[in-house]
Parts: structure tokens; C-alpha cells; sequence
């Protein structure tokens, strides 16, 4: 979409980019939430586990689908009556979400929000462009990025302020304000007419798209439950989702006027920071289950504790965005950032995959998590600015590129999240039956450590149900621990993937140096 022609008054300026930050913050506020109060909420509405994962595969299908579409609908209604539209299901989803009485109407809040939330991240970059090109875009840019950091910070900090008013649900009132926020800053600040230009619709490339997503998220969130013990309908599902997903992209290809103009981005800088993205968006998912299994069932901090924590953590990603912002208009090179990146993803696995059961949390878990929240906007913001760089002339190829990568993202997170919960998953197991085995009937500590319960329980229950309790407790002790060792194990891992990572960028750049070096001689 054009830029507007006519320049646009101070005060409308300040609120489009007001409403460029306010878009993702709301995207990753809602998501913080709905993410930090699911042991409530699933206690609250009757859901178990697997039910409340296969809300979020739900809301992930729904989100595809919308920003497989977004750039067609923002078209033909235009970004004003887009953002009216989006911000009112924003705040119905909420509502919704907020006065759910069991998993149906819980599941069907979460939908509307999909319907509305999905392209947030979208739009919010995508709008950066009305800014006519200057130095103003970079400001657009900046607060673009400033509603990510602050937007990671919020949805923990929210959920831990409901979980400490016991009431997970006045967190999801507390979304209608961003809701009303969107809504007013779309009227000051974006056109009314739509756009001139007409992407086609494509009904099948976005059926097959729904279904092949549907099949390969469904099959991860599974995972988590069925991958030990019934992995061959995993395996089907992936068999068929794949070439669901191949056939989707080949029907976008074969169009003349396609929806998305996949051929026209297929660039060399482009493909790369695609995998850079699903790197990143991978570790974030993985590292975004890990730090909770690690907080709760490790360390055994209450759920709102964890969620200050892990807040105060995503702070670190604020204080890094302020340092790049102010370095990356003199030193856009990558590597330096690609470096600092991934140091800071090594210092948090070292620092996490080398705590004690005694540590204080203060002290030692706080730093890791400054330094995971500074790693997430240092690579992911670097990963942004290289990767469409040359693909911001063309309005709609820019929404189309960004669209890509967001349908991207929505798998990345889902199979980051899978792989943790696999590994953690093993690593538990295999710890769990070291300890047991080191804690055999002629263990002393053990026999002694019974007793005690024993006698402890025997006060208020009678011999046999004591004896019962005692062994439960003993068994939890052993699980937590079995736990706390596999989360080390599995920060351990994230540090020496995080040297990889160094390694590889160096050799990069290395390369590149070289082959600048043999076209100059040439």
C-alpha cells in the first residue's frame, strides 16, 4: 500500500507510531497470559494438559490462516476498518477468555483473539512503511521493537499480578485496555480508503495450507504426551501434513497472480534469514518451556514468583534494544550483534545448567534470564534488519515477505517447544532412575528419611496411611530432583548450541571476507 501523499500532522504521526509498537506489545502480551496462568486456568475450567496444548494448536492453525490472508484483507477494507475490525474481536476474544466456565467457551475466546491477534505482528512492521522514506522510518523501526521488548515484559508481568490477586481472570480483562488503545490510535492515525492494488483470494492453496499446518502442529503438541509410549500416529501425521504443506507453497507457485508472491522473495539474503528466523523462534519456544519446568518444578517457586522473574528477565531485551538502537544506524554490520547474541544465550545456559537446589534465585537465576530476554531482541532484531533489507522498495512484497515469516514462526516456537519437552522429558526419565537405583531397600539416608515422614504423617493418620505418604513424598523429592537434573542438562546443551551458533557466524563472516578479498583482486 502506497504511502500517503499528503504529509500527515505532528499528532497523527506520534500515534501511527504509538500504534507500531502498541501491536506487537499487545501480540505478546495476550500470549505472556495465556501462556503463565495455564495451571490456573486448567484447574478453573476442568481442562488437563492435553487439552489446553490443543487450544493453543487451534489458535496457531486460526493465526496461519489469518496471516496467510492478511495482506488480501487490509486491501479490500483497508487499514482502518482492519484495525476497528481487529481490535473489537481483540476485545470480544478477551471477554470471551475471561468468562469461560469450561474448555469449549474457553477454546472459542482463544479463536477470536487468533482472529484478531495473528496479524498484529504483521501489521505493526508492515506499517512502518506508511512513514515516508527518511530517517523517521528507522524511529518506526524503533518502536516496532520496543513493543516486542516491552510486550515479552508485560504478559508474564500481568499474569503474575493476576495469579497474586487470585484471579487469573482479571488478566484477561486487563486486555481490553490495549484493545481500546488499538482502536483509538487506529482512528487518529491510519487511512480510511483501501488500497488500489488486489492480491487474488486462493481458496485452495488456503485450505491446504490450514490442513497440513493443522496436521504437523497437532502431531508436535502430541508429542509432548504420546512420543514415548504411541509415536506411530506422530508419525502419520507429519507423513501427511508435510506434502500438505509442500502442495500449498507449489499451488501459490503455479498461480500467475499469487497470493503471495513467494518466486519475487525467493533471494538468496532472504532464504537465509528464514533460517536464521526459524533458529531463533525454535530457541525461543524451547527456552520459553524449559524456564518454567526449571523455576517450578526444580527450584519449586510459586507460579507468580516465576512470572516476576521471568518478566524481569525479558528486561534485559529492553536494555539491549536501547544499545542497538542507538549503534545499529553507525555499525550496521551483523556479526558483531550475531556475537553478542549468542554470548549472552551461552552466559544463560551456563548460569542455569550450573545452579544448585540451594541457590538463591536473586542471584543467580535473575542474571540467566536478563541475559536470555537481551538474547531474544539482540538476534532476532538483527536477524529482522538483514534479512528484508532488500524488499522494503515494493509495499507488497514486504507484507508478503513478513507474512512468510510469520506463518514461519507459528511452527518454530511449536517445534522448539516439542524438542524441550522431548529432551526434558528424557533427561527426567533417565535421572529419575539413576536416583532410584542409587536408593535401593539398604539405603540408610533413605530408610531414614521414611521414617521421619512417618512419624510426621503418623501424628494425624493412621500407621498404613502414613507409610503410603511418606513414600509419595519420597517419590516427588526423587522426581523434583530427577527434574532439576534434566533441566541442567538441558542448559547445558542450550550453551554449547549457542558455541556452535558463535562458531558458525564467525566462519560467516570469515568467508564473506574472503570472498570480497578475491573479487577485489579480480
Amino acid at each position: 500500500m502506497p504511502a500517503p501523499t499528503s504529509t500527515p500532522s505532528r499528532g497523527r504521526q506520534f500515534a501511527l507510531l504509538v500504534l507500531i509498537g502498541a501491536l506487537p506489545f499487545s501480540d505478546f502480551l495476550q500470549t505472556g497470559v495465556y501462556a503463565f496462568n495455564a495451571a490456573p486456568i486448567m484447574g478453573d475450567i476442568g481442562a488437563s494438559p492435553e487439552e489446553y496444548s490443543l487450544v493453543a494448536t487451534f489458535y496457531a492453525v486460526t493465526a496461519i490462516g489469518m496471516i496467510f490472508n492478511h495482506r488480501w484483507l487490509v486491501e479490500r477494507i483497508g487499514w482502518r476498518w482492519f484495525m476497528r475490525a481487529a481490535s473489537l474481536l481483540f476485545a470480544i476474544g478477551s471477554l470471551v477468555s475471561a468468562g469461560a466456565t469450561g474448555l469449549g467457551s474457553f477454546a472459542t475466546g482463544r479463536l477470536i483473539t487468533a482472529l484478531a491477534c495473528a496479524s498484529f505482528f504483521t501489521a505493526g512492521r508492515v506499517l512502518v512503511n506508511l512513514i515516508p522514506p527518511s530517517p523517521r522510518r528507522f524511529t518506526g523501526v524503533k518502536f516496532f521493537a520496543s513493543g516486542i521488548a516491552w510486550g515479552a515484559v508485560g504478559g508474564p508481568f500481568l499474569a503474575s499480578a493476576a495469579l497474586s490477586l487470585q484471579d487469573w481472570r482479571l488478566a484477561f480483562f486487563a486486555q481490553l485496555l490495549p484493545a481500546a488503545l488499538l482502536a483509538l490510535l487506529g482512528e487518529l492515525s491510519l487511512p480510511v480508503a483501501p488500497s488500489t492494488s488486489r492480491s487474488p483470494f486462493d481458496a485452495r492453496g488456503l485450505v491446504t495450507l490450514a490442513g497440513g499446518s493443522a496436521l504437523v502442529l497437532f502431531a508436535l503438541q502430541r508429542s509432548a504426551f504420546d512420543f514415548f509410549s504411541d509415536r506411530m500416529p506422530l508419525y502419520t501425521y507429519v507423513t501427511l501434513g508435510v506434502p500438505a504443506l509442500v502442495l500449498a507453497v507449489w499451488l501459490v507457485l503455479r498461480r500467475e497472480l499469487p497470493v503471495i508472491r513467494l518466486r519475487e522473495m525467493s533471494q538468496r539474503r532472504y532464504l537465509v534469514g528464514l533460517m536464521a528466523f526459524a533458529v531463533c523462534y525454535g530457541l525461543l519456544g524451547a527456552n520459553n518451556t524449559a524456564v518454567p519446568v526449571l523455576l517450578l518444578r526444580g527450584l519449586n517457586l510459586p507460579l507468580e514468583v516465576i512470572g516476576r522473574y521471568v518478566a524481569i528477565g525479558a528486561l534485559g531485551g529492553v536494555l539491549v534494544w536501547i544499545l542497538l538502537a542507538r549503534l545499529v544506524p553507525r555499525h550496521p554490520g551483523p556479526t558483531r550483534y550475531y556475537v553478542l547474541g549468542f554470548s549472552l544465550l551461552a552466559v544463560c545456559g551456563l548460569l542455569l545448567g550450573c545452579l544448585s537446589e540451594v541457590v538463591d534465585p536473586h542471584m543467580h537465576v535473575l542474571p540467566a534470564l536478563l541475559c536470555n530476554g537481551a538474547f531474544v531482541i539482540a538476534v532476532l532484531s538483527t536477524t529482522a534488519v538483514q534479512t528484508f533489507r532488500d524488499l522494503q522498495r515494493d509495499d507488497t512484497l514486504f507484507s508478503h515477505a513478513n507474512q512468510v515469516k510469520n506463518v514461519l514462526a507459528q511452527f518454530g516456537v511449536a517445534a522448539g517447544m516439542c524438542i524441550a519437552t522431548l529432551l526434558l522429558q528424557w533427561r527426567t526419565t533417565l535421572h529419575y532412575v539413576r536416583v532410584g537405583e542409587s536408593l535401593g531397600p539398604w539405603s540408610a539416608a533413605l530408610q531414614d528419611t521414611v521414617q521421619l515422614l512417618v512419624q510426621r504423617y503418623g501424628a494425624t493418620h493412621d500407621p498404613e496411611a502414613a507409610l503410603k505418604m511418606a513414600t509419595a513424598t519420597v517419590n516427588g523429592l526423587l522426581l523434583q530432583e530427577a527434574t532439576f537434573m534434566a533441566s541442567l542438562d538441558y542448559f547445558n546443551g542450550i550453551a554449547a548450541f549457542a558455541g556452535l551458533c558463535l562458531v558458525a557466524v564467525l566462519a560467516e563472516r570469515a568467508w564473506r571476507q574472503k570472498g570480497e578479498r578475491g573479487s577485489a583482486v579480480a
